[in-house]
């Protein structure tokens, strides 16, 4: 999606409760000063409503062209990261950087309506960037990451992140296609095709890293890509790697991630590469009407969980 904050500006306008969050905005494709009045404009639009998704980008084709060298993405994103902290803030800066320069001797305008900011989200699987997020006490993102793999980062983070004095709160964000239909039957036969055209991603990853494409601090996508692209339709179900099935099906693997990972959230993809828009719909409204009742009882219990936890950390600061 080219601009998921333009998507972000319509639905606000249409809803009163439901918080947004990207996944994510690419900060070294943008200009700092940029994507922080953006966001403060969102965050106006959506009532103090939006979580802000930063990433530092992963398609050797996009860095190509927007003409940057893939292997400066995460400096670059750390200085963006900076600067539009700043911006936030509300100072008066200048900023002459290795790759972008800020003189900012103004108000931000309009002002945001959340404080201190809208929160973080960060797409992190690397240990890099894992470490990174636990030490800003940053929720993270994983996609396409095995229940092993997020069990395992979820530990290193929940580490770092108490080392550097955080509380040890929930902080990772799962993503899983999704698709609910009439029987598991129905539902793998009609999800099955737009699938199997969406992970063909996997394995543009793998040719990126068969030709040299990935920089070595993406080594973390130069292992796993090959992985998941050697996984069959069958073992990616089994593995509960997308989420297919009758509501009752659904609800169970949902339920099954949130005994075996600390979620703070899971982000679910309906849209599973060209699928129509009628099943898109079908299913969402299954998921609305059949599957959230059987597991109201982990959503109320999680939300609970997070009001005490930043009653806490209130507490505590």
């Amino acid at each position: 999606m080219p601009s998921p904050n333009l998507l972000i500006a319509a639905a606000s306008r249409t809803t009163r409760h439901i918080r947004f969050g990207s996944i994510v905005n690419i900060l070294p494709f943008r200009h700092p000063l940029l994507v922080a009045e953006e966001a403060a404009m969102l965050d106006n639009l959506t009532g103090g409503r939006l979580d802000m998704g930063l990433g530092r980008g992963l398609r050797p084709p996009e860095f190509g062209a927007f003409g940057f060298d893939q292997q400066q993405s995460r400096e670059m994103f750390l200085e963006s990261f900076d600067i539009i902290r700043r911006v936030w803030a509300d100072e008066n800066f200048v900023h002459l950087g290795k790759y972008w320069t800020v003189r900012k001797d103004a108000p931000l305008s309009p002002p945001l309506v959340q404080h201190p900011h809208p929160p973080f989200l960060v797409s992190a699987q690397s240990e890099e960037s894992l470490r990174w997020a636990a030490e800003h006490d940053i929720p993270f993102a994983q996609i396409d990451a095995t229940v092993e793999q997020a069990r395992h980062d979820q530990a290193f983070y929940r580490k770092v992140q108490t080392a550097h004095g955080h509380m040890p709160v929930r902080r990772l964000y799962l993503m899983r296609e999704i698709y609910v239909g009439d029987t598991d039957a129905h539902a793998r036969a009609e999800a099955r095709p737009y699938l199997l055209q969406y992970w063909e991603l996997w394995n543009r990853y793998t040719q990126f890293t068969r030709g040299g494409k990935l920089p070595d601090s993406y080594d973390f996508w130069r292992r796993h890509a090959p992985m998941l692209h050697a996984m069959s339709f069958d073992e990616i179900v089994a593995n509960d790697m997308v989420i297919l099935g009758s509501a009752e099906t659904v609800a169970n693997a949902i339920l099954r991630l949130s005994g075996q990972l600390d979620l703070m959230g899971l982000a679910m993809i309906f849209k599973l590469g060209a699928m129509p828009y009628d099943m898109v719909e079908r299913s969402m409204t299954a998921f609305g009407e059949m599957v959230v009742p059987r597991i109201r009882h982990v959503l109320d219990s999680n939300a609970a969980a997070d009001r005490t936890a930043a009653s806490l950390a209130l507490h505590t600061r």
